[in-house]
C-alpha cells in the first residue's frame, strides 16, 4: 500500500491517538477486571496476529538470532511494562501512569551515553534534571503538601515502571546501533510472539476470573498497540526524530491527562499536576 501521498502530520496524529486508547482502555478495564491477565494475553495475542499479517505483507526476509533473541527477550520487558502500567492506573489513576510511562525514556538516554558513549546536549541534560525533580511530585499523596506528602509505595511504583518500560525501549536502540534496523518486522514478531507464549497460559490458569469484556479491551489495546508502531514509523520515514517523538509522546500525555479529568473524574493535587507538567517538559526537552 503506497502511502507517501498521506501527509505525515497524520501519523503523528494517529501515534496519539494510539497512546492515548491505551491507556484510557486500559483505565476502562481497571475499573471491571478481576484480574488484568485477560487483557494483557488478549493484548498480545491482537497485536502477535496484527505484526504476523505485516510481516508477511511486507515479505519474509531471514532474521539474525541477535534480533530474534532481543526480540525474545523484550517479550518479557513488555509483559512487566504492561502489568506495572496497569498497577499504577488501578493506583493512582491514567494520567500518573503515562507521565511515568513518559519519564521512562530516562533509561534509554543514560544506557546510550553508557553504552555507546553518545553524548548529551545542554537541553537533554536540563530536561533529564526535570524528570528527576518530577518523580518524587507524581508520587505525592491525594491532599498533600509538598512537606511529608510522598506516597513511597507509588513512588517505588513509578520507578520500577520506569526502569521496565525503559529497558524494552532501549533493546530498539540495541537494534538500530548493531546495524539490524531493517529487522524491524521480525524485531516485533518476535517481542509479540514470546509474550504470547508467556500470558496466554497465565491467562488460562485465572479463566476463572476473565469475561469477555477482558478479551474485548486487550483487543482494543493490541491494535492500539500495533498501530502506534506503525504510526511512528510512518511518521519517522517523513519527518525527524526530533519532531516526531515529542509531538507524539508530549500530545499523548495531553491527551490522557485531560481524558482522565473528564470522563474518569481522576483527582490529582497541585503536586501531581506540576509533576505532569514536568515531565511534559521533561519529555520536550529530552527529545527535541
Amino acid at each position: 500500500m503506497d502511502l507517501s501521498s498521506v501527509p505525515p502530520m497524520l501519523f503523528i496524529v494517529s501515534g496519539i491517538i494510539t497512546i492515548t486508547g491505551i491507556n484510557v482502555t486500559n483505565r476502562f478495564a481497571i475499573g471491571f477486571i478481576k484480574t488484568r491477565w485477560g487483557v494483557i494475553a488478549a493484548n498480545y495475542c491482537t497485536a502477535l496476529a496484527l505484526s504476523t499479517a505485516m510481516f508477511l505483507v511486507n515479505g519474509l526476509h531471514p532474521a539474525s538470532a541477535l534480533t530474534l533473541g532481543l526480540g525474545f527477550v523484550t517479550g518479557f520487558l513488555y509483559i512487566g511494562g504492561m502489568y506495572l502500567g496497569m498497577t499504577t492506573i488501578g493506583r493512582r489513576g491514567a494520567s500518573i501512569a503515562v507521565s511515568a510511562s513518559q519519564l521512562s525514556v530516562l533509561i534509554p538516554v543514560s544506557l546510550s551515553v553508557l553504552v555507546f558513549g553518545e553524548s548529551l546536549r545542554t537541553n537533554q541534560i536540563i530536561g533529564v534534571i526535570v524528570a528527576l525533580i518530577s518523580l518524587p511530585l507524581l508520587a505525592a499523596k491525594i491532599g498533600g503538601g509538598l512537606n511529608g506528602s510522598l506516597d513511597r509505595d507509588t513512588l517505588l511504583l513509578i520507578i520500577t515502571q520506569l526502569f521496565v518500560q525503559g529497558f524494552a525501549q532501549f533493546s530498539s536502540k540495541v537494534l538500530v546501533a548493531s546495524g539490524l534496523g531493517p529487522e524491524r518486522d521480525a524485531f516485533f514478531l518476535a517481542i509479540f510472539t514470546s509474550a504470547t507464549l508467556v500470558t496466554v497460559p497465565i491467562a488460562f490458569r485465572h479463566r476463572a476470573e476473565i469475561g469477555r469484556k477482558d478479551y474485548a479491551y486487550g483487543g482494543v489495546v493490541g491494535a492500539c498497540n500495533i498501530g502506534g508502531n506503525l504510526s511512528i514509523l510512518l511518521a519517522l520515514a517523513a519527518l525527524p526524530g526530533a519532531l516526531v517523538f515529542p509531538l507524539v509522546n508530549s500530545g499523548g500525555l495531553l491527551l490522557v491527562t485531560i481524558i482522565a479529568w473528564l470522563l474518569f473524574k481522576e483527582r490529582i493535587n497541585r503536586v501531581n499536576a506540576l509533576g505532569i507538567a514536568l515531565t511534559l517538559a521533561a519529555v520536550l526537552l529530552i527529545n527535541i
